[in-house]
């Protein structure tokens, strides 16, 4: 494999995992509706902006990204 094409996969899955971590930042507060029924976790005031299929499938997305990352760079090495 060139080493162009490692460049550009480690670059995506960087990117996309950075963008869905930015997006959970924003969405802090539909991140934490997922996890009310948690005792130590309390939503802040204001409207619900997200779907709960929107924010467990960015929290999905997040989770793999990193992972897969984490895969890839241990087999490009």
């Amino acid at each position: 494999m060139p080493l162009i094409y490692m460049q550009a996969g480690i670059f995506l899955i960087g990117f996309v995992t950075l963008v869905s971590g930015a997006w959970l930042l924003i969405h802090a507060r539909d991140v934490a509706r997922l996890f009310r029924r948690e005792p130590d976790v309390a939503v802040g005031p204001g409207r619900k902006q997200a779907s709960k299929a929107t924010t467990w499938a960015m929290l999905a997305v997040f989770n793999a990204g990193w992972i897969f990352a984490l895969i890839f760079w241990s087999l490009t090495i």
